[in-house]
């Protein structure tokens, strides 16, 4: 039986509690958040930022009585864009960084200055990191931790704005003036970057061995799709699918082992994997 005792009232809070156990043991709140923190390389972003400009979080304020995959019109440049959960962004990072969101890992991708109904913030990738979701909670309005927020914040503004920015910042990005190579006692930010399923691709079909160039693997699957009569949103979600992501629902069974097995065949005959398939059609907006 272990001991017991009886308290009358909470002691300190929960994020302090957290907070003293990494002091005790010789760190920081925050450097452990960074120490499992992963940020967009800067290149990658400043050839392309928003990843998917015609696309913006569901927002009741912004986009009121609109749900995902509906039409609406961003009011600040009266751009047409599409709604969307989450799935754009995290299609974004996967773009830029080569690497696939982890189910079940306990990570979870992260807006660094919110705004995701902004068609610019969205999908761009000074916006993101992939953090750990005990630190992520830390960065919410419900339970924030002002230090870790304005130090990932901070992390952003250094590596995409500081020198040479990626973009001109909106309005709502500004320097929050840390000094935060003290604050993580020479600790690196750390930066994920793999090269793409579809660029390592494009690599191989470059080849004199395949002899397929990457404007002949797309003409295939255009071919293959419209021989099948096949939408691209059924092949994507089947991509998706056959990858064990989650997607949208299909219309019926039938249609659902339809997308299937076009996508098998899609496989077979350019030798490209589900992920690089469905990397093909976010490249060409299809889906």
């Amino acid at each position: 039986m272990p001991n017991t005792q009886i308290v009358s009232e909470f002691g300190v809070s929960a994020i302090q509690s957290l907070e003293g156990y990494f002091l005790a043991g010789g760190s920081s709140l925050i450097r452990a958040a960074f120490a499992h923190t992963y940020f967009v390389d800067p290149d990658k972003v400043r050839d392309k930022t928003p990843y998917y400009p015609a696309r913006a979080r569901v927002s009741r304020e912004h986009y009121p009585g609109l749900g995902k995959g509906q039409s609406a019109i961003w009011r600040v440049d009266d751009r047409p864009v599409v709604l969307d959960d989450n799935q754009y962004a995290q299609s974004a990072w996967e773009r830029y960084t080569g690497t696939s969101i982890a189910r079940g890992s306990g990570y979870g991708l992260r807006h660094i200055w919110g705004h995701p109904w902004n068609p610019d913030a969205f999908t761009a990738g000074w916006n993101f990191c992939y953090m750990p979701f005990w630190a992520g909670m830390l960065t919410e309005r419900q339970h924030r931790h002002t230090e870790l927020e304005q130090a990932i914040r901070q992390a952003s503004w250094d590596l995409y704005f500081r020198d040479n920015p990626v973009c001109e910042p909106p309005d709502f990005v500004q320097d929050p003036g840390l000094d935060l190579v003290s604050i993580l006692d020479g600790q690196s930010l750390r930066i994920m970057r793999r090269e793409t399923s579809y660029s390592a691709s494009r690599n191989r079909a470059a080849t004199p061995t395949i002899g397929i160039t990457e404007g002949d693997v797309f003409d295939r699957v255009k071919t293959i799709r419209r021989n099948a009569n096949q939408s691209w949103v059924n092949i994507r979600k089947a991509s998706r699918l056959l990858q064990g992501k989650t997607h949208e629902p299909f219309g019926t069974k039938n249609v659902e082992s339809s997308a299937k097995s076009i996508v098998r065949k899609i496989q077979r005959e350019t030798n490209l994997s589900f992920a690089e398939i469905e990397a093909l059609l976010d490249e060409h907006g299809l889906g």
